[in-house]
């Protein structure tokens, strides 16, 4: 078993730099990534620039084709993460076999903690529905979504 060592900065930039990463007592929202796949369809391209829409503030969005498989390799999603400092991913991609796949994803400590694979059948835009365009819960609906999948509970019950 290999014993851990606690590295300790040498410089005041590098002391500042963990501080940053340390562990807080209120911690900042998280931050997302949503990424292209290879191949992506119309479809799954808007699903990622509406979802992206309601969480700008804490997210990154790479709009270059990146062609990697999420369940099969996960050391791209871990760079990226730990380039950007996030904690939630999206991965759009669409293939013969499987239409119009989105991936959802969590990391914790830089390492990819649960995914999801789910399948666009309708989309929807937000802009095709009357009404106003804004919502109260903006904020909070990607976190709500988060800790329903966290729980397990039917998202419908």
């Amino acid at each position: 078993m290999a014993v851990q060592r606690i590295v300790k900065p040498k410089t005041q930039k590098g002391r500042r730099f963990l501080d940053g990463r340390e562990a807080k007592i209120h911690e900042k929202a998280k931050t997302a990534m949503f990424i292209k796949g290879g191949n992506t369809s119309q479809t799954i391209t808007e699903v990622l620039k509406e979802l992206y829409a309601l969480k700008k503030q804490d997210s990154v969005m790479y709009k270059r084709k990146n062609i990697f498989r999420p369940f099969e390799d996960e050391t791209s999603l871990e760079f990226f993460s730990k380039k950007t400092d996030s904690s939630l991913f999206l991965f759009g991609s669409h293939s013969k076999k499987r239409p119009d796949n989105l991936v959802l994803g969590r990391l914790y400590d830089y390492h990819v903690l649960d995914m999801i694979e789910l399948g666009v059948d309708k989309f929807k835009s937000m802009y095709e529905f009357q009404g106003s365009k804004t919502f109260c819960w903006e904020q909070t609906l990607p976190d709500f979504f988060w800790r329903r999948l966290r729980s397990g509970c039917d998202p419908e019950g």
